[in-house]
């Protein structure tokens, strides 16, 4: 077996292995809506792990018990290995069922349009970061001094020990942290035109807490283990768990910064650190952050 059959595979074998996983994660939500957004949080990075390490898992111990280039089993020792119940048998073509012997003559095809996906994933995702890195450097500026110093005094209420830069954009859609070494606050300028300050501090208070969880870092991580895998569902719907429950997470870590469930809920509502449909009914937040439906007086 070459290396090609073996990631070939890999890749069958992960479709029951990611399903697997997903089915696992899935079946202890109950359990977890329970518990805290970290640990949820916690349980889908799991899950993500799981999935990587069974696929490399896999291909390693398939690629292990390859038959070596030319060799060939003789009857006597066919039977003899499986016997002893040697799996790696059911893997040589010389000894495959004519079901495996047939889906390996289109391992390699499987391989090339599985690595065209990731070169096609892998693209896109390089230039959304040049994308990115360009608006940073071109097309914000820094933000003024009163923002500065704003920043910094959560930064610090936060421990963040790092100098976390502030800047502002019109080509911003949605706040957002850049860099991990030397992060940046990107805030989109129409985002902060009719902001009171208590809204602000929740908005940087949500962005800063990005940063104090490393979660540019874990992001990429993510988003490379999105492109290998991109081919099952189920990949893609525990990413989606896992970005939800870090949003849920950075929530928790600015609520106590701001001390005010209500308020801060309202003040990320109309900072856009949640999507327009859910601050226009006026509970999409509310319902992401604990207490926030039971901590504040009415609106005035």
């Amino acid at each position: 077996m070459t290396a090609i059959d073996a990631l070939g595979w890999t890749l069958l074998h992960f479709l029951w292995q990611g399903a697997a996983i997903a089915f696992l994660l899935a079946a202890a939500n109950p359990a977890l809506r329970e518990t805290t957004a970290r640990a949820r949080y916690a349980a889908a990075c799991g899950a993500m792990l799981l999935m990587l390490a069974c696929a490399a898992g896999t291909f390693a111990w398939l690629y292990s018990e390859a038959t070596p280039s030319g060799a060939r089993f003789e009857p006597q020792a066919t039977a003899a290995v499986a016997a002893t119940g040697i799996t790696k048998v059911f893997t040589s073509p010389e000894v495959a069922s004519p079901p495996a012997a047939r889906i390996s003559s289109y391992l390699s095809l499987l391989v090339y349009f599985w690595f065209a996906g990731v070169c096609l994933l892998g693209i896109r995702s390089l230039g959304g970061w040049v994308v990115v890195q360009r608006l940073r450097r071109q097309a914000s500026r820094p933000a003024d001094d009163a923002g500065q110093q704003q920043l910094a005094r959560l930064a610090r209420r936060l421990g963040i020990a790092r100098l976390v830069q502030l800047r502002e954009s019109a080509a911003a859609q949605a706040p957002a942290v850049i860099g991990w070494l030397k992060p940046v606050v990107l805030l989109p300028v129409a985002a902060l035109g009719g902001l009171s300050p208590q809204q602000l501090e929740a908005l940087l208070a949500h962005e800063l807490a990005h940063i104090r969880r490393h979660d540019y870092l874990v992001n990429l991580f993510q988003t490379a283990i999105e492109t290998l895998l991109f081919y099952h569902p189920a990949v893609w719907w525990v990413g989606r768990r896992i970005r939800a429950e870090r949003e849920n997470c950075c929530d928790d870590l600015a609520v106590e910064v701001c001390g005010d469930a209500l308020l801060y809920a309202r003040g990320a509502g109309a900072a856009g650190t949640v999507p327009p449909r859910d601050a226009a009914v006026g509970h999409g937040v509310e319902s992401r952050v604990p207490g926030a439906s039971h901590s504040a007086a009415p609106d005035s």
